[in-house]
């Protein structure tokens, strides 16, 4: 009887699907890279399961990862993978025909978690979900990490994440799903400056409002602070603030309940450190390169199939004093970091003590 029952279990393992027993009606999906090997620095591998063809929502992400191992960490849905092996070198490129990519024949990847520096679980509000299976375009969930190093002799890897669910049967009609609006930019940073700003702003085109319920930052090594706004009517309401050097997890917005409609204006500033840099330092994916983001975790009770939305001007010389010089800003430089719980230990790491 003891031999079956395990027998069972580990099936269930193996298949990286793992009931719930506390609620029949939810369960977990677990993604875990099959002890991997980075052979390189900046080195990206894949990795990904094939979800069940029933709808289902998910509502909390647990992270099995340490920055000592993953720079970071990105969830992706596909229809499909553009490699079925166990695990595969994959870039940033979402070029057609490449067995190298996230997803499948070109498919834009569709965003559905990131995670870096340590970040915890983030759980959903009570009655969101990001919708995956069934009628939306997500048929495979895809992890990609970013290893900053080579590893050692005999060093393997099996970070990943795990994806609670719960099915759509379950679901009340008033319940909203979730997705990603990315603000982002190409623009590089110029070398030794105390503050190099980064400024991004979009119309927000779409018929239907959205409810931001969580922010994130990322930026490599020179991002102090990135801030978030909404502009509507000449004015700014802050979505969230955070300095990227500390937990790059999804925090609670700065003005909860807020809303986003059509014509509201999204516009966000990354402020860089670059005194360290004797040279340009590139956008890219790479450590020693640079990144500016900032991800709103927004819920809808639109219920059409949505896709991450991006706003990356494509102006490398787009500025907010030139774009949108007929509203007044808000604060934008380095005091932002005021009222940021450790905020020290990044005011310590850029000598601004």
């Amino acid at each position: 009887m003891y031999k079956t029952v395990m027998l069972v279990i580990l099936l269930i393992f193996d298949l990286n699907i793992i009931t719930s027993f506390g609620h029949v009606e939810d369960s977990e999906i677990s993604i875990r890279m099959p002890n991997v090997i980075s052979l390189k620095p900046d080195m990206l591998i894949c990795t990904g399961v094939t979800l069940e063809p029933e709808e289902a929502y998910i509502v909390k992400y647990t992270p099995h990862a340490n920055r000592s191992t993953a720079h970071h960490m990105m969830v992706y849905g596909c229809k499909a993978p553009a490699n079925y092996n166990r695990s595969w070198e994959c870039n940033n490129s979402d070029r057609p025909y490449t067995d190298h990519s996230v997803c499948a024949d070109g498919e834009e990847r569709q965003i559905l978690f990131a995670w870096a520096l340590d970040a915890p679980a983030k759980a959903l509000p009570e009655g969101v979900g990001f919708r995956i299976a069934g009628s939306t375009d997500i048929k495979h969930l895809i992890i990609q990490i970013h290893y900053t190093r080579k590893f050692s002799d005999r060093e393997t890897d099996n970070s990943g994440v795990s994806l609670s669910i719960t099915h759509q049967r379950w679901v009340e009609p008033t319940s909203q799903q979730m997705n990603f609006y990315v603000l982002g930019s190409i623009e590089g940073v110029a070398p030794q400056r105390q503050e190099v700003h980064i400024d991004i702003a979009c119309l927000f085109d779409r018929d239907y409002p959205i409810y931001p319920i969580g922010f994130r930052t990322h930026s490599h090594n020179l991002g102090v602070v990135t801030s978030g706004y909404r502009i509507r009517d000449g004015k700014w309401t802050e979505i969230g603030r955070m300095s990227p050097q500390l937990p790059q997890t999804f925090y609670n917005t700065s003005n909860p309940g807020m809303d986003i409609r059509k014509d509201d204006i999204l516009a966000s500033r990354c402020t860089m450190n670059s005194m360290t840099r004797k040279d340009y330092t590139k956008m890219g994916p790479r450590n020693r390169d640079e990144m500016c983001n900032f991800y709103i975790m927004y819920s809808t009770y639109n219920q059409d199939n949505l896709k991450t939305e991006y706003c990356f001007p494509k102006s490398t010389d787009f500025t907010w004093e030139e774009a949108l010089r007929e509203y007044l800003p808000p604060p934008s430089d380095v005091s932002l970091l005021d009222g940021i719980h450790n905020a020290r230990y990044v005011k310590e790491k850029f000598n601004m003590t």
